[in-house]
């Protein structure tokens, strides 16, 4: 065989090793990626549906006390004078029921766990509830509100139990129950993915059997589509804990999310499943492996024919891979760079879109490292160039096992990232390839109120118990204002509950104008909001609450002209729980309400 044919060969082997080497790394790396986003996809409908449970639990918890503050209300409980709570009541259903047709319970419980009055069927009261219904019995005996799925007369819904104290007695409760279609709307607009309810067969009452008629596995369905049929099928097969999966039916790909639901005994109750279309991913695969292909036959075929010229073509095979990464790395959403000793070396297009730089020289004039950008922030939830004493990349390094977020402002708009971040060793050198994922969507919708776009209060009660571990540890104060729009009522009832909305969103980007960046603001529940304020004593909290309130007393509202706000101030004790320093902010906005409104209690 001529030398030149033995090149030929070995140039040959050498590209198919080459080519399969590269192939099976990207198919591994395509498939790492699909596994983490088959998890992240799974935590973030739970997060969703967590944020719809918290939403669905403060609207109607607090529209519970709105009806128990009406007229005649707490009179009519006490004396069970069905007619005249039903009478009283009437209107405030009927918008309800206007505001979510999947509302269908609304039960008033006397304390001895008869029923009071069912708006949803008047004519049946009077029976022991409580016998019957342990979240019912529950709430009778600690006097505290409860929800969760549980079955009735009416079916499986998810219910809410609000008790109601008249001057420290005891006089009964408030239950709400929402169809759980009303769930399934809401996460199918807020995931765009096939959503549907399955009730375990232990739960069906006689209500159920009307609706929830075909059965599978354990599980009553209210109905099933063509579509639908087979991936249950698919789905439960050789999966008896129903858990997630990914499963191929009629050439697609789906990714099978359960959310599983238990009673107040800790037994199933029945699951809402997610269908998330995953089928682009493996169509990936697909294709990396035929254009690997592709670029492995003409490369054999270019080199085979022109081997006298093979350090030129070498030469400009060199290039070609080089253009072909950069066209990979500039096809990313996801802004990636290539760090040298702390500096940029290599940015794709993704990081010049959204820092709105041209070269990376211009950039090096205004920052030596991207960690100028990051955010401070009151959480160890977001990185920092540096955190205990350790460089940013060198720390997502030794907490690989940990999702790493950082905040960047940019134009005055705030995204959130999650970092990781990759190191290249050649021949002495050390090269950090970083990769930054915009979660600022998803984070939003977690934390965000929906109405107001400031932190909801899930979030609020995480950013709180952090501001009390930190001040545990390093001996730091802080204090929160409690604040109440005064008649806020009077504004829905008068100019109606768009109204009211747009002065909840004034209200909210008011308060957000007027604190420090370290401070946070949050919607508490209706109109109520509430503010932490970092390294802040009491006598600081209440020169700011005060002039918060004189600021929003001049502000004029649309439609509505001027409002006012009280305000209760509480500075934290560190010998102190959250919920006893949050009861201390609300005993003194309470003082705040009954001592004349639009004042400062602290």
């Amino acid at each position: 065989m001529s030398f030149k044919r033995r090149v030929q060969l070995s140039i040959t082997l050498l590209i198919f090793v080459v080519s399969t080497i590269l192939t099976t790394y990207f198919l591994y790396h395509e498939k790492q990626i699909a596994s983490e986003k088959a998890f992240t996809s799974s935590q973030n409908i739970k997060r969703v549906y967590d944020f719809i449970q918290k939403d669905l639990e403060s609207f109607y918890i607090y529209r519970a006390y709105a009806n128990l503050r009406s007229p005649g209300i707490k009179e009519a409980m006490v004396a069970r004078d069905s007619n005249k709570l039903y009478e009283l009541t009437l209107t405030r259903y009927n918008t309800l029921r206007e505001e979510n047709p999947h509302l269908i319970v609304m039960q008033f419980h006397a304390p001895d766990g008869k029923s009071i009055l069912r708006m949803h069927r008047k004519e049946v009261f009077g029976d022991d509830i409580a016998a019957r219904r342990p979240m019912i019995k529950k709430t009778h005996r600690t006097q505290s509100v409860h929800t969760g799925f549980e079955g009735g007369i009416e079916g499986i819904a998810y219910r809410i139990v609000v008790p109601f104290t008249d001057k420290n007695i005891y006089i009964g409760a408030l239950e709400f129950g929402i169809d759980p279609d009303a769930i399934i709307s809401k996460l199918i607009k807020s995931t765009k993915m096939e959503t549907l309810f399955m009730l375990h067969e232990s739960r069906m009452a006689a209500a159920d059997d009307q609706k929830y008629q075909l059965q599978y596995s354990g599980y009553r369905f209210p109905h099933l589509s063509p579509f639908q049929k087979p991936l249950i099928e698919a789905f439960a097969k050789d999966n008896p804990a129903l858990n997630q999966r990914i499963i191929h039916i009629q050439g697609k790909d789906y990714d099978v999310i359960p959310i599983h639901l238990a009673g107040n005994d800790g037994n199933p109750i029945g699951m809402f499943l997610c269908f998330n279309d995953v089928t682009q991913g493996y169509q990936e695969a697909l294709e990396i492996i035929l254009e690997s292909l592709m670029v492995t036959l003409v490369i054999i075929i270019i080199l085979l024919g022109i081997v006298e010229y093979v350090f030129s073509r070498m030469t400009k095979k060199i290039i070609y891979q080089e253009a072909y990464t950069s066209t990979i790395l500039n096809s990313q959403k996801n802004i990636i760079v290539v760090m040298d000793n702390g500096e940029i070396i290599y940015a794709n297009t993704a990081f010049y879109k959204y820092f709105k730089y041209r070269s990376l020289d211009e950039f090096h004039q205004n920052h030596r490292c991207i960690c100028e950008l990051f955010e401070s922030a009151e959480t160890e939830n977001y990185l920092q160039p540096q955190t205990d004493g350790v460089v940013w990349t060198e720390y997502i390094l030794a907490h690989k096992e940990r999702e790493h977020r950082v905040k960047i402002t940019i134009n005055g708009k705030i995204s959130t990232f999650t970092v990781d971040v990759q190191m290249l060793e050649y021949e002495d050198a050390l090269r950090y390839v970083v990769i930054f994922n915009d979660i600022t969507n998803l984070n939003n919708l977690a934390t965000l109120d929906r109405l107001t776009q400031i932190a909801n209060r899930f979030e609020f009660d995480k950013i709180l118990g952090h501001s009390i571990e930190v001040a545990r540890r390093y001996n730091r104060s802080f204090s929160i204002l409690l604040l109440d729009i005064d008649h806020f009522k009077s504004v829905n009832d008068q100019f109606g509950h768009l109204v009211g909305d747009e002065v909840l969103k004034t209200f909210s980007e008011l308060l957000r104008k007027q604190i420090r960046q370290s401070d946070v603001v949050a919607r508490w529940g209706g109109e109520e909001f509430i503010i932490l304020l970092p390294d802040t004593s009491l006598a600081s909290a209440i020169k700011m609450a005060d002039a918060l309130r004189q600021r929003i007393e001049v502000n004029p509202f649309d439609t509505v002209g001027t409002i006012t706000c009280s305000i209760g101030v509480a500075e934290f004790n560190t010998i102190e729980r959250a919920d006893d320093l949050l009861h201390r902010a609300d005993e003194k906005l309470y003082k705040a309400k009954h001592s004349g409104r639009n004042r400062v209690i602290a």
